[in-house]
């Protein structure tokens, strides 16, 4: 049996779909790394973030391979966008409601002790990985 090669097409569809999986892969042990509670071997560590590095570049290149790819693309970004400024917006607020419950059960006083801007990236990186891999689950249309 002859195979044809792969068009250029095909082999970016190709490119991306081996990216996306290999950097969501990366980012998750890079991020669980950071969690308290659980324990990464910092050589895990120091690989997943060259991996997360060249697959998002990866990604970035050829997220236009077809009109499928960049749907699950748009839908990535998307939600990752809404997330963040849902953050921004969102968690102060929380955390001021939250704050005031408790000054007002054990009468003292608390400060501000969810650091916003240090969440923006992982919470907009997670929420693309998330929305990507469900896209590609069920389906973009």
């Amino acid at each position: 049996m002859t195979d044809k090669p792969l068009t250029q097409r095909e082999k970016s569809v190709r490119r991306h779909n081996i990216s996306t999986v290999l950097s969501a892969a990366a980012f998750a042990v890079y991020a669980a790394g950071v969690l308290p509670g659980i324990t990464v071997p910092s050589a895990a560590r120091l690989i997943a973030l060259p991996i997360l590095f060249v697959g998002v570049i990866v990604m970035y290149r050829t997220r236009n391979a077809d009109e499928y790819i960049a749907a699950i693309w748009r839908s990535g970004t998307s939600v990752a966008f809404v997330a963040t400024v849902a953050v921004m917006f969102f968690a102060p607020a929380l955390e001021g409601f939250i704050d005031g419950i408790t000054e007002s059960l054990t009468e003292q006083p608390t400060g501000p002790d969810l650091p916003y801007a240090e969440l923006l990236a992982p919470v907009a990186i997670a929420s693309f990985y998330i929305a990507n891999l469900w896209a590609r689950l069920r389906g973009t249309y």
